[in-house]
């Protein structure tokens, strides 16, 4: 994606963000979010939740291979750095995942465990965000009218992330790299960097196989943890919503975070989400009874959660990498680095 287009798209998405908020009432969406107080960086915790049961989710997704000389607190510093990337550069996600397997490779993990470590946690992590989304679905279809189109949207969303999931488990299943090799003959810019690592690509897929037969506990342990993630996500909206008087119940919250994670999705190419993410919580908030008021301000709580923890974690990449250029230099040339 060329600058020009980044930077058109982040334009849109910023206006569509700003539109929401003027035709949302500016001055009663800052008085809500004036209204939580002094107390509103306790709002910080709930995601501090989540970033554990994640980093659990990753330790789990290594397996019985998990390298002795990886602390925790090393891989909560990796995870988080990996995530501000995923979460500021419209990447589609990926971006992050290959900081995560290089900065792992930094720490002293071979190459192939660290890039089999990562697959196998992002295979989990989104089989356990699918999960959700069904759950979200069910709780949806129980508060809304029968037959009404949110309710038919959110089935046929959930349906379509089971099709995705399905679609991934079984590259998964033939070998992702091996899936990514046979595309090359049509994605010629790949063909280069796929012959210059076919060998050690191919560990990488024996690995991710391995694990799926030979691990199944550590595989349910990591989808648990990566699950109770998702939930963990919810607490932030019905905290907010119990603090403003709004009245959210807990599983109203369940099926906002799971479509809101499914809006998050369809912008991942939209720096940050933006204006993706505000659209889906005006969307979600309004089926359930609330203002469009309502909805900006907890978008716009989420937007400064989002960005604290962001800036964190550009900060712990920069104690392990001085250089975003460099940085960016050595994930793109040694993704695979060797063993």
């Amino acid at each position: 994606m060329s600058r020009f287009i980044k930077g058109l798209v982040l334009l849109l998405g910023a206006g569509l963000a700003g539109g929401l908020i003027w035709l949302s009432d500016p001055v009663q969406i800052w008085t809500l979010v004036r209204s939580l107080g002094p107390w509103a960086p306790m709002l910080l915790l709930p995601y501090g939740l989540v970033y554990v049961l994640d980093t659990l989710g990753w330790r789990l997704a290594f397996g019985q291979s998990w390298p002795p000389g990886l602390s925790w607190r090393r891989l909560v510093r990796i995870r988080w750095a990996g995530e501000a990337v995923n979460n500021l550069v419209p990447s589609g996600y990926l971006g992050g995942e290959g900081v995560k397997a290089y900065l792992l490779h930094r720490a002293g993990v071979p190459g192939v465990a660290a890039t089999t470590s990562v697959v196998v946690s992002k295979t989990i992590q989104v089989l356990a965000q699918v999960l959700f989304i069904g759950l979200g679905a069910g709780l949806g279809a129980m508060h809304l009218p029968g037959g009404s189109p949110v309710s038919r949207a959110m089935w046929l969303t959930a349906g379509s992330a089971l099709g995705v999931l399905g679609l991934l488990l079984g590259v998964q299943y033939c070998g992702l790299f091996r899936v990514l090799g046979r595309l090359a003959a049509w994605w010629r810019p790949v063909r280069p960097w796929l012959a210059r690592n076919e060998a050690r690509l191919r560990q990488v897929d024996a690995a991710v196989g391995a694990f799926y037969l030979r691990e199944p506990r550590a595989f349910a342990l990591s989808a648990t943890a990566y699950f109770l993630g998702w939930l963990g996500d919810t607490i932030e909206i019905w905290v907010v919503g119990a603090w403003l008087g709004w009245g959210i119940p807990w599983t109203q919250a369940v099926v906002i975070e799971a479509f809101i994670g499914v809006a998050k999705a369809l912008g991942t190419f939209v720096p940050a989400s933006l204006g993706v993410q505000e659209s889906g919580v005006v969307l979600l908030f309004r089926a359930f009874g609330l203002t469009s008021s309502e909805a900006m301000a907890y978008a716009l709580v989420r937007r400064a959660r989002e960005l604290v923890y962001a800036l964190a974690g550009l900060g712990l990449l920069w104690m392990e990498e001085h250089s975003f250029r460099r940085l960016k230099f050595r994930v793109k040339e040694n993704q695979m680095p060797s063993s």
